[in-house]
């Protein structure tokens, strides 16, 4: 078996003893934020249903159905994909039919939902009835990052499991073994505790960007740099929404006055949303009002504190 994350290899061995009891339930909910790696899990856990030669650590890795799994040609595994956001009821019909027919190796049938809470009501209400009748020897893995977004008679018919990241301690320690500089000590925290997103940034080289770009924020906020600056700086970063969610977050955790709170979350929030939803936005402009208004309200709680 691959390497598991050592903040989900717990998980996984109370699912792989519940595998070599025969206690597995058909049906499994693997939930929990995003970047903690629920899919390796879910792909851990279907390679040792698959395999033929089970060993102490999971699947072996060299049999013939471990083998045509890892080529992405195991005919016992079906990966439920969609063309749009959503999963619609075409897509959970044709798991129907693949769950309904014969084992092509002679053995277990897996299938995969990522996103599951992305079904439509018409899939959700497809995909019962396989959860109702579950043919025996098949089973599915749901992955979600908004679980109570399922409908409470799918959640009733699975196996829930709910995972998180683990320690800080545990994760510092993990993503000091993924590179030889030194972690900022910001990582885990503009990651959300995410550990595979801050290993995505560690190794592509973005964080020494991040921080300068934190610093600027901190800058213009004080009135040490223009904002004309800062925009050109800003504007089309791709970690820009994250960037700037983290910078309000560390203000909101000074005392500030509640209605100021409240303002700083809503300003970011229609930032948010207008840059999601309005085509053709002048971006800069957009970000010049956010900026603007975050100094106005940050300037003004300071002033207070200082009257």
């Amino acid at each position: 078996m691959a390497e598991m994350y050592p903040w989900l290899l717990p998980v996984f061995q109370q699912l792989q003893g519940q595998v070599s009891r025969g206690q597995l339930a058909h049906a499994i909910l693997l939930s929990g934020p995003a970047g903690i790696g629920k899919m390796a899990l879910a792909d851990a856990l279907a390679a040792l249903l698959l395999c033929k030669n089970q060993q102490i650590d999971g699947a072996c890795g060299t049999c013939k159905s471990c083998l045509l799994r890892q080529a992405g040609n195991h005919a016992d595994l079906l990966m439920l994909h969609s063309d749009t956001n959503n999963i619609g009821v075409d897509a959970v019909r044709q798991l129907t039919r693949f769950s309904q027919g014969a084992s092509q190796q002679h053995g277990s049938k897996v299938m995969i939902i990522p996103a599951a809470d992305s079904m439509t009501e018409a899939a959700a209400n497809a995909l019962l009835k396989t959860l109702e009748e579950p043919p025996a020897g098949c089973y599915l893995v749901l992955v979600s990052q908004n679980p109570l977004q399922l409908s409470a008679t799918i959640r009733s018919r699975c196996q829930q499991w709910q995972l998180s990241a683990g320690s800080a301690a545990q994760l510092h320690d993990w993503l000091s073994g993924q590179t030889d500089t030194p972690l900022p000590p910001f990582l885990l925290d503009y990651c959300q505790g995410a550990p595979l997103k801050a290993q995505a940034l560690l190794q592509s080289n973005k964080l020494e960007a991040v921080n300068a770009s934190l610093t600027l924020l901190a800058d213009y906020v004080s009135g040490k740099a223009e904002l004309s600056r800062v925009v050109k700086a800003l504007d089309g970063d791709d970690e820009l929404a994250g960037i700037l969610g983290f910078f309000i977050k560390q203000r909101l955790s000074s005392p500030l006055e509640f209605i100021r709170q409240q303002a700083l979350l809503t300003a970011y929030q229609r930032w948010c949303r207008d840059a999601a939803l309005i085509i053709g936005q002048n971006s800069a402009l957009a970000l010049s009002s956010l900026l603007t208004e975050l100094q106005s309200l940050l300037q003004h709680q300071e002033a207070k504190w200082k009257s």
